[in-house]
């Protein structure tokens, strides 16, 4: 196998893949614990996001950009990678925001 061959398929192994582009990663909202309210998690529609005892994991919305795998059979992605990123950066609110 050539050089470039081989630096090609190390580079596509190694890639990471970004859940927040992914149609598994669905917006849902939670409840605030005084009841005022509800605050946005992000869920794995697919089931991909476990807790060490078996519980589905929630993450905050506005961290979304960060939760990323090595490998998902259950990747289905929503178009252009960058472009929907660098988009979703620019949208994200920086904290939570509670929605009555």
């Amino acid at each position: 196998m050539s050089q470039t061959a081989e630096a090609e398929r190390t580079t596509a192994t190694s890639r990471k893949i970004y859940c927040a582009n992914c149609k598994n990663c669905k917006l849902v909202p939670a409840t605030v614990d005084d009841g005022s309210g509800y605050v946005l998690r992000v869920r794995c529609d697919a089931g991909k996001w476990r807790k060490r005892l078996g519980d589905e994991k929630l993450y905050k919305y506005f961290t979304v950009i960060r939760r990323s795998m090595d490998e998902c059979d259950s990747y289905e992605p929503m178009g252009d990678e960058q472009e929907f990123l660098q988009d979703l950066k620019r949208s994200l609110p920086i904290n939570d925001e509670v929605y009555e």
